[in-house]
């Protein structure tokens, strides 16, 4: 059995980067405009690791550069593939790097088993992490699909391809839509009556 609670238990303790769980915390327990979902936690923590192990081998992670490797890391295989062989020649141990990335429900299981803690989850925003979490859960699905129909040449494009997942609510009385998390901040859908 391991020794660490969870892997980002691990990472935090292996990676020296104790100090960064109080922000892990913060950013999530922060009031609700500012506050991060475990998706964009998930993000910032592996950007962070990133970044961390760029300064280490002497590259710039000025401005956003640390942000921008991520990205592409998570991108189209080819372009992910390049950035990695990149950042390996540089000095950068990316495949221990990628195997340590965390996903939205490991950075979970941390802040509400490991440390015990929860969030106000009054006034929609249960609902609103139900939301952001099943968003997140069909954007990478579609993603995993997109890539493999492309590797079958079953889809071309002439770059990258981005898969947008948006929730929309409509009304059945007068049709009218918008993205939920609009609907979610102003109230309502629609202005009609039954």
């Amino acid at each position: 059995m391991s020794e660490y609670g969870c892997k980002v238990c691990r990472i935090l303790d292996e990676y020296g980067m104790q100090r960064y769980e109080t922000q892990l915390l913060e950013q999530w327990q922060a009031d609700p405009p500012q506050r991060k979902g475990y998706r964009q936690l998930a993000e910032w923590f592996n950007t962070l690791m990133l970044r961390r192990e760029m300064d280490r081998a002497g590259l710039s992670t000025l401005g956003d550069e640390a942000e921008s490797k991520y990205e592409r890391l998570r991108s189209d295989e080819a372009i992910a593939e390049e950035v990695a062989t990149e950042l390996s020649n540089a000095g950068v141990p990316i495949e221990r790097l990628r195997a340590d990335f965390v996903s939205y429900g490991v950075i979970r299981t941390h802040l509400k088993d490991c440390l015990d803690s929860d969030v106000d989850l009054s006034s929609g925003e249960w609902e609103r992490e139900a939301i952001e979490i099943s968003t997140s859960h069909a954007t990478t699905k579609i993603e995993e699909a997109v890539r493999s129909l492309r590797n079958k040449d079953r889809l071309s494009a002439g770059g990258d391809v981005t898969v947008s997942v948006d929730v929309e609510l409509e009304c059945e009385n007068c049709n009218a839509r918008l993205p939920a998390d609009r609907a979610i901040r102003r109230e309502y859908v629609c202005n009609c009556t039954n």
